[in-house]
């Protein structure tokens, strides 16, 4: 009986290592201590109204809601189609808002004229039409002088072009400015001239294509009729290198020419 006693001692002072916790049914287990909380909180943020529309409020736009300065950015783009698209757009925007024109015609001329070596046809064509038709004839007469001196850079530049289709059309650019500026040409008669005679000269079997000799021709002649003349003598007579010019190339090519001129 002692040593009973004694042991059931014992093992009442012994600490007890794991205490199993019963549990009833139905309840839920707690988590553990060493649990992570993964609980994400968020508030929502309420901004105010910040649509296209609403930036674009009381600006200029075309019919597809493009800006002046989103359309001369499109100018540059790498794609051709968007380069149009752009000169296009101008065109709608200018005949919508014709003061976009005349308060930012310094801007335009200095962006478009970069195009004027574009190596897509389409691209310069549509661009010598937006000049014709909208952007020079929209100028005041005494702001043209300006605005086509910064222009004239990018033609000479475009006359000596490694391709000869932009070449001609350069000759095209010259005779444009010369029509709604007749003193462009007296500014630059001296460069125009050897421009005309090197393109006449050095490009022969390019110039067999009529359309591209009429071109070059029609313009020299436009410029040449800008020249003074004194009695009894014709502006050709008095200009040696008009004369220069006009002998420039062989007899077989001026004489298709002729024919061209007086149809």
């Amino acid at each position: 009986m002692t040593k009973t006693k004694a042991s059931s001692k014992k093992k009442q002072n012994r600490g007890v290592d794991f205490k199993k916790i019963k549990r009833k049914l139905g309840r839920k287990l707690p988590p553990p201590k060493n649990a992570t909380n993964t609980e994400i909180k968020s508030k929502a943020i309420v901004l105010p109204e910040q649509s296209v529309a609403s930036e674009k409020k009381g600006l200029a736009v075309n019919k597809k809601g493009l800006t002046l300065k989103e359309l001369l950015q499109q100018t540059s783009h790498h794609n051709a189609k968007v380069r149009k698209d752009a000169l296009v757009g101008m065109k709608d925007l200018f005949l919508k808002h014709p003061e976009e024109l005349k308060l930012h015609r310094y801007a335009i001329i200095e962006k478009l004229r970069e195009r004027i070596s574009d190596e897509d046809k389409i691209i310069r064509d549509t661009l010598f039409q937006l000049l014709k038709s909208i952007i020079l004839p929209g100028c005041k007469e005494d702001y043209q002088g300006p605005l086509i001196s910064l222009m004239m850079a990018y033609i000479f530049n475009a006359m000596t072009h490694l391709a000869i289709d932009v070449r001609v059309m350069a000759f095209k650019f010259f005779d444009l400015t010369v029509q709604h500026y007749p003193p462009t040409f007296s500014l630059y008669t001296e460069k125009i001239l050897q421009n005309y005679e090197d393109i006449l000269q050095k490009s022969q079997f390019y110039l067999q294509d009529k359309g591209k000799l009429k071109t070059v021709l029609t313009g020299l002649l436009h410029c040449l009729s800008l020249l003074p003349s004194d009695k009894g003598r014709g502006p050709l007579e008095k200009n040696v290198p008009s004369r220069g010019v006009l002998h420039a190339y062989e007899p077989d090519v001026s004489t298709e020419s002729a024919g061209i001129l007086t149809s």
